[in-house]
């Protein structure tokens, strides 16, 4: 399973890197945005507020790629460490945001990433992330594009796929 993610984020780095053995920042927030459900001007904002505020294009590497990607993997455990935070009313520091993911995943984020990601998902750039910043937009993209509205059983997935069908028999 590991080889198959691995090869799964290989391919989607490899799209934007175009065979060079980093990506830029703004390939980075595109990836991370890409399954989202944010319309146009709020897509657009988070690529400007990043482009305003990374002055050193250095690019991500796939090995920072992987391990933010792993990240994700696990982030209903970060989620539930952001939301201590959240209920206290304090936002997480950078320091704060690698120790939680070390101690999620094992794994610890390069200082360039976790500046990248403050830089796409701060709003006001106070220096520290709050969970309607960064779990909600996060948790859009685990679906990666199969989230769905519609009940998937029972009688209300019936109810719709029936409609459905009737449309288009019209």
């Amino acid at each position: 399973m590991d080889n198959l993610q691995t090869e799964v984020l290989e391919l989607e780095f490899y799209e934007f890197s175009k065979g060079n053995l980093a990506i830029t920042e703004v390939d980075f927030a595109k990836i991370l945005l890409r399954y989202t459900y944010l319309d146009t001007d709020e897509y657009d904002m988070f690529l400007d507020r990043l482009l305003d505020r990374v002055k050193d294009e250095t690019g991500v590497s796939f090995k920072e790629f992987r391990d933010f990607c792993q990240f994700l993997n696990n982030l209903e455990d970060f989620s539930i460490a952001m939301r201590m935070y959240t209920l206290a009313d304090h936002p997480i520091s950078k320091d704060e945001f690698t120790r939680a993911v070390k101690i999620c995943t094992g794994l610890t984020l390069s200082k360039h990433l976790v500046d990248t990601v403050f830089a796409i998902f701060d709003e006001d750039g106070d220096g520290l992330l709050s969970y309607k910043e960064f779990i909600a937009i996060m948790k859009d993209r685990l679906h990666r594009g199969f989230k769905s509205t519609a009940k998937s059983e029972g009688w209300e997935a019936f109810k719709h796929c029936l409609k459905q069908e009737m449309k288009t028999q019209t």
